[in-house]
């Protein structure tokens, strides 16, 4: 690679509902839409132009000390924060490679943590960022994740030949991924599920932050409406199945910080507590991956989520409120995040990249294996892999590398500001 020098319910369910996003976004207090910014451009001199540096301002993480405290935390975690400047860097750095290459479907931010176990499946989550654009950007990304993350130089070497050999299969042969075997990282997280669905309704409902009077009252009255066009377009599902139960803000992530998040907890197929559901409502982002990105369609995030996973998603919807977009999808019972200290050791992180690798070759062609188009698109995205396989493997470690140092000037800033901190690798 020669671097330019000129980076739950049955099936799928399609919501559409402005009244529902227009009753939580009245909810939004003034510290979510100030999430919606960035660190002050003055604080930009410390980056010095690599991208991958987030300048620290004081006055902008003072105000958000959950945020800064996951920034400082790992190298990783300030990773997941870098996104829109990683895929910005992959655009500008390898603009000579991204343009020959085909269009695909991007996941947009691949990364290790970006994988999930349910009670009724497992796999990449986290579509945010997903759009259309070259597939460098996925490789690359996912590939300095796994630098991040392993252990060392050879379990990092062969976690990404193992992810190679997943892509390949994925693209050959969609079928497999349905077929895959959970990794055992994946299956030691769901052997420690140890509530009931009704105790996991009962902590994610702890994660819901209350809405004023006001916004509560807007809510209500928002959602009559809502659920008379719910069941307009799913005429089985029972009456009272969005009833509300409770609804409020939601504050968490890294890579979606900056927006708006809500949860809503309502009644489900019947008046049973464990069988209620959870629908998250977010907001788009606002951040583009990059000037190579090649489409940023109203529903890249519910496509994407049709796409990129193995079991049929939930309640999938897209709003447009006040020229902002949002989608909505639900909980999946016992959701759980991967995190790099799940896994135990070069065959388990091996075994990891070979699942992602397999998903992200099922989903980044937009023509099935069997129509003429799929297989001469799957013939160019094999020959762009091809192109640069071999190098890979010394441009992530690059990226893994400035990533780090960013990661430690980023860490050095703060703590003149916060002393106290201390990191421990």
């Amino acid at each position: 690679m020669v671097r330019s020098r000129r980076v739950g319910i049955r099936g799928r369910e399609l919501i559409v509902a402005a009244t529902f996003a227009a009753a939580c976004s009245a909810g939004r207090t003034p510290d979510d839409q100030a999430l919606e910014g960035s660190p002050s451009a003055s604080a930009a001199a410390q980056s010095d132009a690599d991208p991958l540096v987030v300048p620290y301002d004081p006055a902008f993480f003072s105000q958000r000390a959950k945020l800064l405290e996951r920034l400082r935390s790992s190298p990783f975690a300030y990773f997941r924060y870098l996104a829109a400047p990683y895929a910005r860097l992959v655009c500008k750095e390898y603009a000579d490679e991204v343009a020959r290459m085909p269009t695909v479907n991007l996941h947009g931010d691949a990364h290790l943590e970006q994988y999930a176990v349910a009670d009724d499946g497992f796999g990449l989550v986290d579509f945010d960022d997903a759009t259309k654009g070259p597939p460098l950007l996925d490789w690359l990304r996912f590939a300095t994740s796994i630098w991040l993350a392993a252990p060392d130089e050879a379990s990092a070497e062969y976690a990404i030949l193992r992810f190679l050999d997943g892509y390949r299969k994925g693209l050959e042969d969609p079928a497999a991924v349905l077929t895959a075997r959970e990794p055992a990282a994946a299956r030691r997280i769901r052997e420690g599920f140890n509530t009931t669905p009704a105790e996991w309704l009962d902590q994610v409902s702890s994660l819901i932050q209350p809405l004023d009077a006001r916004s509560r009252e807007t809510m209500e009255r928002a959602r009559a409406r809502y659920v008379a066009a719910m069941l307009e377009q799913n005429p089985t599902l029972p009456p009272d199945f969005f009833s509300l139960k409770i609804g409020g803000a939601l504050k968490m992530g890294i890579g979606s910080a900056h927006e708006a998040k809500f949860l809503v907890r309502v009644e489900g197929p019947t008046s049973a507590p464990d069988d209620d559901v959870i629908l998250e409502k977010k907001q788009m982002k606002h951040e583009l991956l990059g000037n190579c990105v090649r489409g940023d369609a109203p529903t890249r995030v519910i496509d994407a989520q049709a796409k990129f996973s193995r079991g049929p998603q939930r309640l999938l919807g897209y709003v447009e409120v006040d020229g902002s977009g949002f989608y909505v999808h639900a909980w999946r019972v016992h959701y759980t995040e991967l995190r790099i200290d799940d896994i135990r050791g070069r065959d388990e992180l091996a075994e990891l990249t070979y699942d992602v690798g397999l998903q992200l070759g099922r989903g980044h062609p937009m023509h099935a294996v069997d129509d003429p188009r799929g297989k001469e698109e799957r013939r160019e995205i094999l020959l762009a892999l091809d192109s640069v396989a071999t190098s890979l493997f010394e441009e992530a470690r690059g990226l893994a590398d400035r990533t780090k140092r960013g990661f430690q000037r980023f860490r050095a800033a703060s703590e003149t500001a916060a002393p106290g901190f201390v990191y421990r690798p």
